[in-house]
């Protein structure tokens, strides 16, 4: 799992006043005002346009310098009866763009036809064999939907054959452009158009509402668009275009249509998701609807996706609805089993900059959902190969400041097609030259920093955990539709009092904690099980989440969406110090995962001195030696002075990689030398430094809060026998074992209820227990080698330290 950076905001002076000028004004919270401003979302009638979303403010879709001219043609089409094909692609956005424009086209009065490639057989884009077959069906118009922006030779096929092609695309388009009757997408420099973010059902509506506004259908043609809605919603949302601007609009109003749909399939499939009759999120269509219809283009034909948005046949709509769900458990299963295979290759040899896999017997469907997925786990760029005798085909998905496109364009040598945009691409090659592709992408990644390697975690404000209630949550709200460009609020917290933390879900891949005196606040990290062991034993922990409402069994709670959780606070103050540190960690050695730290470094064996010796040369050195203070339970800088030329490290660290990590900081402020000093191990710090009580230790606790819940006495923290750290972790492992529950829990006391052992008790059952135990141990066994080894070895061992942040 990555190691995430979190970013806090940075106000401008006054800017505080500002917002709360601004939120008087317009009858919104600070919080909201806060969060609009820092996203760029600035002035009160940018705010206003923000939370009102309303398609009054949609831009003309004349604002195309080519729709005239596409008009013109479908008009001559209409008149002269000839028949016009919509060509799609095969994911969510290719089969809404293409069920919005058969349905808008056939109520105009055209001779429509609807395709779409088979994943399997043809691939993504314009093809000549298609296009050949339309020929022969007297097909004389083509309108591509989110695809043939590259299709040059494609384009000038169809003209052989006398066919108009129109092309409605939103993808990155290359150098040269095909010579089509009209050209509509939003990323052509001088297409005309103010928005350029548009998915491609969106261009495919913008064809759509300039047709029905040419015919002049009045108020019929604005209920034909309002109808159509949904179809651009469930589309732009799949296709994580930025829900801002018009986006926003369409997503708003497409999900409120949505809920009332007139479209009998759209309205199956939400009832197979469970969603009919209820208020719909972006979320829920993103991670719920778009996956089962893009399931059936991934394992098969996407023609059933296709068929049941246009059917009108209640039993068949509910066949293909069923069929979809079955199709996207499938689809699940195989992305499971090659994320695996995936994991298990990377996990052999040491993480490159950039990944690129391949295997023969990887689905090409579901490749692209694979790179996700990785990118997920390692934050890398990642393409994944299907190969394939003649051509194989991939998928890349890429990082903050890596554009993958871009950089497929510079090995354009080595490939047979490519397309996409910044951030998501497909790709075609020559098995053999796999290899080389992996080769040219990590030697082209070396020239980049080494700091957009590791994951930035923005958040938008940080609260106190009892500020979190109904009012928040209320306030937030306004803020959605949410999604890509446009994500959930990320709150944070500091020190929020971990009440409980617990594994959840099939193979315990979930994390779900409780927070506050007394659990009130409850969370759920997914996909971040292994999290536990790093904060079971911490009684306070820093949070990065969202927040959403939960129902279980009719009851409605906030929960928090928790995106990081740590032990304690372990950022620097601001993002350009963290950037710093990982700039000084990882240094300039010619091998990233392998550095000699204590190379050019001076180091001195101090560690059988006494105190009077070290604490001398503390004095004596003054303003040129910092401190690295190991003799408490949490290892404390002391000093920092930037004038510093050596570093000593008093006590005992943990493990050699914090001795590393302090190394490595300690080297971009300048210091040169190391004192390493004291290293008498105290079994009782590092007990505390753990969290760990012996069996012994918590036979004894346990006597004494056995007595006070029998007597119905509360439990002091300030107990004169018991310290207050040993009584807190003691608490924690007896909850979990059911062996007593906190009634009341405060700052000061516990009232506690016994619960009586129906059976032997291990304590190993306990996570908390044995994870404490292992860390001491680990811990223990360190220190002891920190304090014999032999200083050629001691040496040895900075030397050979592998500095692995993140």
């Amino acid at each position: 799992m990555t190691k995430k950076l979190w970013t806090r905001p940075q106000p401008l002076p006054g800017l505080k006043e500002e917002n709360y000028s601004i939120s008087q004004r317009l009858g919104i919270s600070t919080v909201v005002a806060d969060i609009l401003r820092q996203r760029g979302v600035e002035t009160e009638e940018q705010i206003l346009e923000f939370l009102r979303p309303s398609l009054l403010n949609l831009h003309s879709p004349f604002a195309f310098r080519e729709m005239a001219q596409a008009l013109k043609r479908l008009e001559s089409a209409r008149r002269g009866e000839e028949k016009v094909l919509i060509y799609g692609d095969y994911d969510v956005d290719g089969v809404t763009s293409t069920t919005l424009l058969y349905k808008v086209l056939t109520n105009c009065g055209l001779k429509a036809v609807a395709y779409i490639p088979s994943r399997m057989d043809e691939g993504y884009g314009l093809h000549k064999e298609a296009i050949l077959k339309a020929s022969q069906a007297n097909v004389k118009v083509i309108i591509t939907v989110d695809c043939g922006i590259t299709a040059v030779e494609e384009v000038e096929y169809a003209k052989t054959l006398g066919i108009d092609i129109i092309l409605t695309d939103h993808h990155e388009p290359p150098a040269i452009l095909p010579q089509a009757y009209a050209i509509l997408n939003p990323k052509i420099p001088d297409s005309g158009y103010p928005f350029r973010d548009l998915a491609g059902v969106g261009v495919a509506f913008k064809l759509a509402q300039a047709l029905l506004e040419t015919l002049d259908q009045g108020e019929t043609g604005e209920y034909a668009i309002l109808e159509v809605m949904d179809l651009v919603a469930l589309g732009t949302i799949a296709d994580l275009v930025p829900l801002v601007g018009e986006n926003r609009i369409i997503v708003a109003s497409g999900l409120r249509q949505m809920e009332h749909t007139i479209h009998l399939g759209l309205q199956t499939l939400l009832e197979e998701c469970g969603l009919w009759n209820k208020p719909l999120k972006a979320g829920q269509i993103a991670f719920m609807v778009a996956p089962r219809i893009n399931a059936a283009g991934r394992m098969d034909s996407a023609r059933a996706g296709l068929e049941l948005l246009l059917t009108g046949h209640e039993e068949r709509a509910k066949e293909l609805a069923k069929f979809l769900s079955r199709e996207n458990s499938l689809r699940q299963d195989t992305e499971k089993e090659i994320v695996a295979e995936a994991v298990e290759i990377l996990e052999k040899s040491p993480i490159p900059r950039v990944i690129v896999l391949s295997a023969e017997n990887w689905h090409h469907g579901v490749i692209g959902i694979v790179a996700s997925r990785i990118v997920e786990r390692y934050y890398r760029p990642v393409f994944i190969i299907s190969e394939e005798e003649e051509l194989s085909k991939g998928s890349a998905r890429g990082i903050g400041g890596y554009h993958v496109l871009n950089e497929l364009r510079e090995q354009d040598q080595l490939l047979e097609k490519f397309g996409g945009h910044c951030q998501a691409a497909g790709f075609s090659l020559k098995k053999e030259n796999i290899p080389l592709l992996r080769e040219a992408l990590n030697r082209s990644a070396e020239k980049l920093p080494e700091e957009l390697f590791y994951e930035r975690l923005r958040v938008d404000q940080y609260i106190p955990l009892e500020s979190i209630d109904a009012s928040l949550m209320r306030e937030l709200e306004h803020l959605a539709p949410f999604g890509f460009g446009n994500p959930n609020p990320v709150l944070a917290g500091e020190d929020y009092t971990l009440y409980q933390a617990d594994t959840v879900g099939k193979d315990q891949a979930h994390l779900k904690c409780s927070f506050g005196p007394r659990g009130e606040w409850e969370g759920i990290a997914f996909r971040k099980g292994e999290e536990i062991e790093k904060i079971i034993n911490s009684p306070t922990v820093d949070v990065a989440f969202g927040l959403e409402w939960n129902t279980f069994r009719g009851v409605q709670c906030i929960q928090l969406m928790i995106k990081d959780i740590l032990p304690k606070a372990t950022w620097l103050e601001n993002d350009e110090q963290q950037r710093a540190l990982q700039e000084i960690a990882v240094g300039s050695a010619e091998n990233p995962e392998e550095r000699a730290l204590a190379q050019d470094l001076e180091v001195m064996d101090w560690r059988e001195k006494n105190r009077e010796e070290w604490m001398q040369a503390l004095e004596d050195w003054g303003k040129l030696v910092n401190l690295w203070d190991c003799t408490g339970t949490t290892p404390e800088w002391r000093g920092l002075n930037p004038e510093a030329q050596w570093m000593m490290i008093l006590g005992v660290p943990s493990s050699w990689q914090e001795v590393y990590e302090c190394i490595s900081q300690s080297r971009g402020q300048g210091i040169g030398g190391f004192v390493f000093a004291q290293s008498r191990v105290d079994d009782d710090l590092l007990k505390r430094r753990t969290d760990y009580l012996s069996r012994e230790n918590l036979v004894q606790i346990y006597r004494v809060l056995y007595d006070l819940a029998i007597k119905k006495n509360p439990f002091s923290w300030q107990m004169q026998d018991l310290p207050l750290w040993q009584a807190r972790v003691a608490l924690r492992i007896f909850e979990e074992l059911g062996l007593l529950r906190c009634l009341r829990y405060t700052d000061q006391k516990a009232d506690l209820e016994w619960i009586p052992a129906t059976q032997k008790l291990d304590l190993e059952s306990s996570l908390r227990f044995r994870t404490a135990k292992r860390r001491w141990e680990d811990v223990k066994a360190f220190g002891e080698d920190y304090r014999t080894l032999p200083w050629t070895e001691f040496k040895q061992r900075l030397d050979k330290g592998q500095n692995k942040l993140g």
